[in-house]
């Protein structure tokens, strides 16, 4: 009895960091209400794209003082408003301002080509110097 007692604790453990792990890898979303869809949409291709941009992780591409303009296959372009824009307009209560980077660090950084495709899954086209002239 005494054996199995080390392993369970040792199991228990195991469960929450994995539990742990999972729910902060579900809290990776786009913040509601902090970017702007351009082109023209239908009502309901709108609504598709933004649920689905809002279940992505488009914040690992905002800047803190620059909106940032993201191209889609879907015939549409992504603004995504600074954080900075964010706190003035009080679109997001509790930003965390500081956590955003300033500007992209590589120097000649494309960002990819997005795509949404009919499920909702967002998917990212790399994109090269040659695919821009």
């Amino acid at each position: 009895m005494k054996k199995t007692f080390p392993l369970r604790i040792s199991f228990l453990v195991y469960l929450f960091i994995l539990g742990f792990n999972f729910a902060n890898a579900q809290a990776a979303k786009t913040l509601p209400n902090s970017f702007v869809i351009h082109g023209k949409l239908s009502d309901e291709q709108l609504t598709f794209y933004t649920k689905s941009i809002e279940a992505a992780d488009f914040e690992q591409y905002r800047l803190k003082t620059v909106s940032l303009i993201l191209k889609f296959k879907n015939g549409f372009v992504l603004e995504l408003l600074s954080a900075k824009d964010l706190m003035v307009k009080n679109k997001i209560q509790n930003i965390d301002y500081n956590g955003y980077p300033e500007n992209v660090k590589a120097i000649n950084y494309k960002y990819p080509l997005f795509e949404i495709n009919k499920s909702g899954w967002i998917t990212a086209e790399a994109v090269t110097a040659t695919d821009t002239k």
